[in-house]
C-alpha cells in the first residue's frame, strides 16, 4: 500500500514542483542572461540542491513503482512473496539510482 501512495505522491510532486521549475527555467532563458543567472544562482544553493535531489528521487520512485505495476498488469508477480519483495525493492532501487545519479553529477 505504501508503494501505491508513494507512486501517487511522487507523480503529484513531479507534476507540481517539476512543472513549476521547468516553466521558471524556460522563462529565465527567454528573459535573458540576468534572469537565467538568478535562476541558476538559486538552484545551486543547498535548498536548490535539496529540491533537485527530491525531484530525482520522485522520478525514480515513480518509475520503479510504475514498472512494478506494469508487471502486475501483465499478470506476473501476484505471488505473495514476489509481490512483497518487489514492493520493498522498488523504493530501495529508486534510492540507489538517485544516489548514483547525484554521485555522477557531483563527482565528475
Amino acid at each position: 500500500m505504501l508503494v501505491s501512495i508513494l507512486h501517487r505522491a511522487t507523480g503529484d510532486g513531479m507534476a507540481l514542483v517539476g512543472l513549476a521549475l521547468l516553466v521558471w527555467w524556460l522563462g529565465a532563458i527567454a528573459a535573458g542572461q540576468a534572469q537565467y543567472d538568478l535562476f541558476y544562482g538559486l538552484m545551486t544553493t543547498p535548498i536548490g540542491y535539496i529540491v533537485m535531489v527530491g525531484l530525482t528521487w520522485a522520478f525514480f520512485t515513480h518509475l520503479m513503482s510504475g514498472l512494478r505495476h506494469f508487471v502486475l498488469d501483465i499478470g506476473a508477480g501476484y505471488e505473495l512473496n514476489t509481490n512483497k519483495m518487489w514492493s520493498i525493492a522498488s523504493p530501495l532501487i529508486a534510492i540507489a539510482l538517485t544516489v548514483a545519479v547525484w554521485a555522477y553529477v557531483l563527482l565528475r
